[in-house]
């Protein structure tokens, strides 16, 4: 069981509380089981009334500020200071897309709520975000609960059938021209294909073809695309970007494919390679930086940004104060994934060594945001977060990861509820 941290946990008063009680009285009655999807899922939770179009609002103004950090990168010295990347990786090869130049199709902000009401964007998945199936287990509960007498919010588009396969289905056709009859679900072998079935069942339901493949397995033969012997123009790749700074030199005809045009992946290579880098955060967050952005955008989503920076572009006395106050700070190495590569400083045994570790390799250092709790059915204290992805900057899934600890991911243990908005 989790204890409250005091002063560092409270309620989020956004959650309607009420709720998972409502939700266990209804199947309690009815007899039902809970839907499952294959990953450890829990039941439900709702947000009050009235915050849905402010959250919508947010995660629109968000997917411009972050398109606006992939277009200006290449042409902006003072970004290339600010993020960092792997030795094997430079963005610039990747700026001359011939098709989603610019573009983030798909991204997924990890918040936490606040007890003020409000939430902070702590980070931003721009490459493969995991958890958009979520709204389809959403859309499974929704006829257990209306039928049992539950009043829910409007679906989101999430919810609507073989969604997670339809938006990749309708971002290759708007920037492709075609809409593509096989897709390729592509991941490096042995490498986790978590939402894969998902992809596999939305894309079978919409009569498109599916071939998996390792990315390695990518063929040009002239202005076609091979994977296994078949002809591909779309692609969902699922490659950590530590993963491809790792096997870049054998992705050559993967990068080339997508390069030309030849290939459709998600976010493209350009889009994924900056987007998804944590350091997005310190450029948002500094107001050096403001002038590159939509003001009217960037005062709606000020409030959401923690204090983020480089560590190594810090100032000496900065640089001493978080030293010396690890409670108030969380460590994050720019482009890690599920939950590796984080330093919690309230929890770390060993910060000194974490911080040196963060300068050395130009981490993201970012002011330490608890997570809400709310008690859990057998009565113990979880903390949540509130996931919001989107398409093309509207919001589609809504999620919330639960956990004892600190870190709520999914791959440490974390569980997911689908959430109404």
């Amino acid at each position: 069981m989790a204890a409250e941290v005091p002063g560092r946990s409270a309620r989020w008063p956004g959650w309607d509380e009420g709720f998972p009680a409502r939700v266990r009285r209804v199947m309690a009655e009815s007899g039902a089981r809970p839907p499952t999807d294959g990953v450890p899922a829990a039941s439900p939770l709702c947000v009050r009334s009235g915050r849905r179009e402010p959250l919508e609002r947010l995660v629109a103004a968000y997917h411009r500020l972050i398109e606006t950090v992939v277009a200006v990168y290449p042409q902006d010295e003072r970004l290339r200071e600010v993020l960092a990347w792997p030795a094997a990786l430079r963005p610039e090869e990747f700026a001359g897309e011939a098709i989603a130049a610019g573009r983030v199709h798909v991204m997924r902000l990890d918040t936490m709520p606040q007890p003020d009401g409000g939430l902070k964007v702590l980070e931003t998945n721009a490459n493969c975000p995991g958890g958009m199936g979520v709204g389809g287990l959403a859309a499974r509960w929704r006829p257990l609960l209306t039928t049992g007498g539950l009043r829910l919010p409007p679906p989101l588009p999430g919810e609507a059938p073989h969604w997670v396969g339809r938006w990749l289905v309708e971002a290759a056709e708007q920037e492709t021209g075609r809409r593509p009859d096989v897709v390729a679900l592509l991941r490096p072998e042995g490498g986790h294909r978590t939402e894969f079935s998902r992809y596999l069942a939305a894309l079978a339901g919409l009569g498109v073809r599916v071939v998996e493949a390792d990315p390695r397995e990518v063929r040009l033969a002239g202005d076609r695309v091979l994977v296994r012997g078949e002809a591909v123009r779309c692609a969902y790749a699922k490659i950590g970007m530590r993963d491809f700074a790792r096997l870049r030199p054998e992705l050559e005809p993967y990068v080339r494919a997508v390069r030309s045009g030849a290939l459709f992946v998600q976010n493209g290579l350009h889009g994924r390679l900056i987007g998804d880098n944590k350091l997005c955060l310190a450029v948002l967050s500094d107001p050096r930086y403001a002038d590159l952005f939509d003001p009217a955008d960037l005062a709606l989503v000020r409030g959401s940004i923690p204090w983020s920076r480089n560590l190594a572009a810090c100032d000496a006395a900065t640089v001493r104060l978080i030293r010396a106050r690890p409670g108030d700070y969380v460590l994050k190495r720019p482009l890690d994934t599920r939950g590796r590569g984080v330093v919690v400083g309230l929890e770390s045994r060993d910060w000194a060594t974490a911080v040196d570790a963060g300068l050395a390799g130009r981490w993201l250092v970012q002011s330490y945001c608890p997570a809400p709790v709310m008690r859990s059915p057998d009565g113990a204290l979880l903390r949540h977060d509130l996931v919001l992805a989107a398409v093309n900057g509207r919001l589609a899934v809504a999620a919330s990861r639960a956990a004892g600890g600190e870190r709520l991911n999914i791959a440490r243990g974390g569980l997911a509820h689908p959430v109404y908005l």
